[in-house]
């Protein structure tokens, strides 16, 4: 096939090793120039403007309309593991291959939850807020091994999550799954019920795609069970926690603590950012160094593995 256009509309890229960018060097490569995720619009106007024959996605939101504004689009490679912003069926019926780098992130954002349960656990956070204001408050927190610890979703990241958390050895790990079997042959671990798991657990940590299933899978019914001074860890995707719900229960408990790394619309400026016991990260899961490199190489070689007509790696559709 001729050199295509390809757009690459995630950011950073290429930033700690250039390597991706030094791949795609022959092509006529289009890079984000806003440098941060684009807004709906800036998108919109980018896909109209630029015409790409190839996308080089993040977490934008590709659906019908973005996809109409690029009719000779031949092929969509997301720099990550998530692809509710990519409408696989309707791509199907458009013929535009989709790939993905499923394993790249799922360390990073696996050690990022352990860093964001023992951060909550002892108000890390909170406490340097203290002292840089003057205050010596030596806040007097919980140890992982005296809590019980609720994973919900036991994919790659889930796994990961549970490998690490036995060494830290919790009272209990109880895992909730579609398949029960994920907790088999996982020291400490055994299968839950999302109730026993949201009543019972001092930490719950939640690692589900989005999906119209899974929409708004935690909100007020669920957060009205849970203990009061509940530890809560999104590092999947906006919305599977409701923000409103989660934001109200915080508000009347304050010894619970959120620590949300994915929100309905980013950059997030919300009521979240208005409250002591909530620690927010602009979606940087991925954001080490190595998983960074890991899935911007993947996701270039499937589009290089495309143009040359070679077997993808990780194609969706």
């Amino acid at each position: 096939m001729k050199k295509p256009k390809i757009m690459v509309t995630t950011y950073p890229f290429g930033e700690k090793n250039t390597t991706p960018i030094k791949q795609l060097a022959e092509y006529d490569v289009h890079y984000n120039d806003v440098k941060r995720k684009y807004t709906r619009e800036e998108l919109l106007v980018r896909l109209e403007r630029e015409q790409p024959d190839i996308i080089i996605a993040g977490t934008e939101k590709y659906d019908e309309e973005a996809l109409d504004k690029v009719p000779n689009l031949q092929m969509i490679s997301r720099v990550g593991i998530g692809l509710d912003s990519v409408p696989i069926e309707w791509c199907e019926f458009r013929n535009i291959t989709v790939a993905y780098t499923p394993d790249a992130p799922s360390n990073a954002v696996a050690e990022l939850t352990i860093c964001q349960m023992l951060n909550a656990l002892r108000r890390v956070q909170n406490t340097d807020n203290d002292l840089r204001n003057g205050k010596w408050n030596r806040h007097i927190g919980k140890e992982i091994r005296d809590c019980t610890i609720g994973i919900i979703g036991c994919g790659r990241i889930g796994k990961l999550v549970i490998e690490k958390l036995e060494g830290l050895k919790p009272r209990r790990i109880y895992v909730n799954d579609i398949d029960y079997s994920a907790a088999k042959n996982m020291p400490r671990s055994e299968a839950a019920k999302k109730m026993q798991i949201l009543s019972d657990c001092d930490i719950i940590s939640v690692h589900i795609p989005y999906t119209d299933e899974n929409k708004n899978y935690l909100s007020h019914k669920e957060f009205s069970i849970m203990k009061k001074d509940v530890c809560l860890i999104n590092m999947s995707r906006g919305g599977v926690f409701n923000e409103k719900d989660l934001h109200h229960f915080l508000s009347y408990h304050p010894e619970a603590t959120a620590c949300i790394d994915a929100f309905d619309t980013e950059p997030y400026n919300g009521e979240l950012l208005k409250l002591d016991n909530t620690f927010l990260t602009p979606h940087l899961g991925s954001c080490s160094e190595t998983s960074r490199f890991h899935m911007e190489v993947g996701a270039v070689e499937e589009v290089i593995n495309f143009i040359n007509n070679k077997e993808l790696i990780n194609k969706v559709c």
